[in-house]
């Protein structure tokens, strides 16, 4: 039996159309995609048709690979999406931001969002300007002193309900969703490319906006929680 760490499975979800696709990380090889196109729907019926569209082709990879099924990334493009737009302030008293500082603003305004729309779940978290010294940047400057940062963050969450219902789907095959990603946000970061839709998410999740905040539990070995962020440092 293959090892399920060989590969890589995603399932992409629309309104109107799903596929899935499994790939060979190895040698970045195709090795199983199958695609199911219907009217726009409900989101029930939508729901049955995906139960039949995973049952008819879980196992058909796995017996491409010779093991199962554990985990898959879902890709969504539905209505189910809110995207929200906001700007927090943070005053330093040491006269300068230090990460520390930019950690609170993350992990408050995290919060506040999570507080105010209990019923969405957080799938991206993009900073989308800095606001240093009344001027504003794309990035984060390297060795500027301010006693104030602002941060321009755009949240892409999805509805808990609608993912619950993932969950259930893909639970009946015993497949645990690694991670949910916005179609709409990795299409509008590759505007100008070909490549693939699942080649596009590869590169969203391994970290290509790297303004995107990875929220990483405080369990994990290295215990910033938004540890990527603070590359920027370095």
């Amino acid at each position: 039996m293959n090892s399920e760490n060989n590969f890589e499975t995603f399932l992409s979800i629309s309104n109107n159309e799903f596929l899935i696709f499994t790939k060979d990380k190895n040698n970045d090889k195709k090795l199983f995609e199958n695609k199911l196109m219907f009217e726009e729907t409900e989101i029930g019926k939508n729901l049955i048709l995906l139960d039949k569209f995973v049952n008819e082709n879980i196992f058909k990879i796995e017996k491409i690979i010779k093991g199962f099924v554990n985990n898959i990334i879902i890709i969504i493009d539905c209505f189910e999406e809110l995207k929200i737009g906001t700007s927090f302030k943070k005053k330093s008293y040491e006269k300068s931001f230090s990460k520390d500082d930019l950690n609170h603003l993350l992990y408050d305004s995290k919060n506040q969002i999570k507080a105010n729309y209990d019923n969405w779940f957080i799938a991206h978290m993009i900073i989308t300007q800095y606001i240093i010294n009344d001027k504003k940047y794309d990035y984060l400057p390297a060795d500027v002193d301010s006693e104030y940062i602002c941060l321009d963050i755009d949240f892409i969450c999805f509805s808990r309900e609608y993912l619950k219902k993932l969950e259930k789907i893909l639970n009946k095959y015993h497949i645990k969703i690694k991670q949910f990603v916005s179609a709409n946000y990795i299409k509008n970061c590759f505007k100008n490319d070909k490549i693939n839709i699942f080649s596009m998410c590869e590169k969203i999740i391994g970290g290509y906006n790297k303004n995107e905040i990875f929220l990483v539990p405080k369990y994990k070995k290295n215990n910033g929680f938004f540890e990527k962020f603070f590359n920027f440092f370095s």
